[in-house]
């Protein structure tokens, strides 16, 4: 079963604890889902459940692409489980990878074994550094 809007919101409110860093939600068709501001920079994230496949809209595809491309920095997050609910990782995807894919067998940059929001929010002030 899908458990996207609540590991999101799991998410939003370990970000919360992050000093100066905000997140807003995009609500245009075929964009990320999120946007993150904080140290002076933006990044876009497009979150995902995945049992362990998921669904990605082709234009949403292109359109993280084109960001992480051209706009700075665009990644998804993956909650990965087997259709049992076993086997839980948060991944962290480049797009292209997302758009690639073969048999959900995605490359991630970096993950952690389980839901760990506060590894999540760690990662996101890496990349805010950087």
């Amino acid at each position: 079963m899908k458990r996207e809007g609540e590991l999101k919101s799991a998410f939003g409110t370990e970000l919360k604890r992050l000093p100066g860093f905000y997140m807003f939600q995009i609500a245009t068709a075929g964009w990320p889902d999120r946007g993150i501001v904080g140290a002076g920079r933006t990044t876009f994230w497009e979150f995902k459940h995945g049992t362990p496949d998921f669904d990605s809209p082709g234009n949403q595809e292109l359109t993280c692409q084109r960001l992480a491309l051209h706009g700075g920095w665009c990644r998804y997050v993956v909650w990965q489980e087997n259709a049992k609910g076993v086997g839980q990782r948060t991944l962290i995807v480049h797009p292209r990878e997302v758009a690639g894919r073969s048999n959900w067998n995605l490359q991630p940059e970096s993950w952690c074994v389980g839901y760990d929001h506060r590894w999540l929010v760690n990662k996101i002030r890496e990349a805010h550094r950087s």
